[in-house]
């Protein structure tokens, strides 16, 4: 069955990416040009989606993905996403939730969402890279 990922690219620039299968994290990783990836879960218009980014791109000099932010929650932590992200639908299943492409009606409602985010009054500044070591 054909798959629609949804590629946010950090120029503004919304492209579809059509598969007959799961991705694989090498797919992954390849296409958004990274050694590492991070999936962040979320609900858009009562479908349950995943962002799949650079797990490092606090550490690279890739831009700020301001659609993908915004998805991803900027206005209320003031955390941005750098580079290009996937955007795919997460699905339930026995062995937990995967995420997958979405059907071609699912992939145009969600293009028109992202289409339509506003960001041009919001001004959006890189987080510096932190890490918290917890003591047993």
């Amino acid at each position: 069955m054909k798959q629609v990922n949804i590629l946010l690219k950090s120029n503004g620039e919304i492209k579809r990416i059509i598969t007959d299968k799961r991705m694989s994290v090498n797919e992954y990783t390849d296409i958004l040009n990274c050694d590492y990836i991070d999936i962040k879960g979320l609900k858009l218009n009562k479908i349950n989606i995943s962002l799949v980014f650079d797990e490092e791109f606090l550490y690279t000099d890739k831009s700020i993905n301001k659609k993908a932010s915004l998805l991803f929650g900027y206005k209320q932590h003031g955390e941005v996403l750098c580079g290009d992200v996937m955007v795919q639908k997460d699905v339930e299943t026995p062995e937990g939730i995967i995420s997958v492409g979405f059907s071609e009606e699912e992939a145009t409602v969600i293009e028109a969402y992202i289409k339509n985010l506003k960001y041009e009054q919001i001004k959006f500044i890189k987080q510096k890279p932190c890490m918290n070591f917890i003591p047993f």
